[in-house]
């Protein structure tokens, strides 16, 4: 049982990585666009419509990454004056909510998703452009969260990495 929440941890820290590495793609996508309307007066077709897609995997690939990490935003102004044990009791209160409402997401996003998939849904910008894999990037990335949500119930939080507290 304890190397399920270990193997999505492994997994979620995997995707962080890869969200980072998403960032030097945007980079050269938009550096390549902008050298080439400098240039070459001419705009390369798709640009902005794939660093978007890139910009939404980045941002929701990385949410499980940096929960895994135990480096997304909280605040702890209030907890820092409970006791050890009412702040770990609050943790784990908000921790369910956290997943609670993250599933939600997830479900409704992958409900979205699949009809957008089935629908061929697409936008029209420079080019026509699908967007069927920004919403199962969306849904995908939410379900990762909410595994890690579940994973670190189930962990105790073990494998967070210790971080100082600002």
């Amino acid at each position: 049982m304890r190397s399920m929440p270990k193997a999505i941890t492994k997994m979620n820290r995997f995707l962080a990585v890869a969200a980072g590495l998403l960032t030097a793609a945007i980079t050269l996508i938009v550096c390549a666009d902008v050298g080439s309307r400098a240039l070459l007066n001419l705009s390369l077709p798709g640009a902005s419509e794939v660093a978007v897609l890139l910009l939404i995997a980045l941002v929701f690939l990385g949410f499980a990454g940096a929960e895994a990490k135990g480096e997304n935003f909280t605040v702890t102004i209030l907890l820092q004056a409970l006791s050890l044990r009412w702040q770990r009791i609050l943790k784990v209160v908000a921790s369910f909510i956290s997943l609670a409402t993250i599933g939600l997401l997830a479900w409704f996003s992958w409900s979205r998703g699949i009809a957008s998939t089935f629908a061929f849904e697409v936008t029209y910008g420079s080019m026509v452009f699908p967007v069927w894999p920004s919403r199962l990037l969306i849904a995908l990335g939410l379900t990762m969260l909410a595994l890690q949500l579940i994973a670190g119930l189930l962990d105790g939080g073990e494998d967070k990495e210790e971080r100082p507290h600002d």
